[in-house]
């Protein structure tokens, strides 16, 4: 359903945009972001979005593929979600081919096209996929504890990347939304997928031991 909803977000977003009626909203989202600019929020926000390049999002995940004991049960699935949603974000910018704010605008150099916002997509996939996996993972409740920490510092860094991009000036504030609808669409769909592939056996032991014991 979460996921049902997220295309339908991204659906309605993408209509307005490609109707030409989200530029008053973009208009002034956009412009709040930029009156924040200064010597501090800068370099601040700028090292964020940087932290959603393309470089460091390969760095994560050849680490979590290169390291034994994450390679199958995080590494693997994530660069999957990762890739797909590489792929796809790359073909709606070109479906779409909407040109990025005014080069006046920005902080920093980007090329290409501006919806849907490739960070936004990709970095709420990647990080929303080691979210799940932690909690899956999870087996003692002082992991738990360690996994809310984790959760809430991964949700800001999500929020703080999306809304990173409108500060530099490389997006507008539709392009985050549709990249968030997106990202969350395919996310939700990749945790179904993975849950029945990699879960299905400890869920069907566990069903078989309730069985049992209600048998007993």
């Amino acid at each position: 359903m979460i996921a049902v909803l997220g295309l339908a977000v991204f659906c309605a977003d993408a209509w307005l945009v490609a109707g030409g009626m989200t530029e008053s909203f973009d208009h002034a989202v956009d412009y709040w972001f930029y009156g924040l600019r200064n010597t501090v929020t800068v370099p601040v926000l700028i090292a964020i979005t940087d932290w959603g390049n393309t470089v460091t999002v390969v760095a994560i995940l050849l680490v979590l593929v290169i390291l034994p004991r994450t390679r199958k049960t995080v590494g693997l699935p994530t660069t999957a979600a990762v890739i797909v949603s590489a792929v796809l974000f790359k073909v709606l910018k070109t479906i779409f081919a909407r040109p990025r704010p005014d080069e006046a605008l920005r902080l920093i150099t980007q090329g290409g096209y501006s919806f849907p916002s490739g960070h936004s997509m990709n970095n709420l996939v990647l990080y929303g996929m080691l979210i799940y996996l932690i909690w899956r993972l999870c087996r003692e409740e002082k992991d738990r504890k360690a996994a809310r920490i984790v959760t809430v510092c991964l949700v800001i860094l999500i929020l703080a990347i999306g809304l990173s991009r409108i500060f530099v000036g490389v997006h507008y504030a539709s392009d985050v939304i549709g990249g968030w609808s997106m990202g969350l669409c395919l996310l939700m769909t990749a945790t179904v997928v993975w849950d029945r592939v990699m879960f299905r056996d400890s869920r069907d032991h566990s069903d078989g031991g309730r069985a049992l014991r209600k048998g007993q």
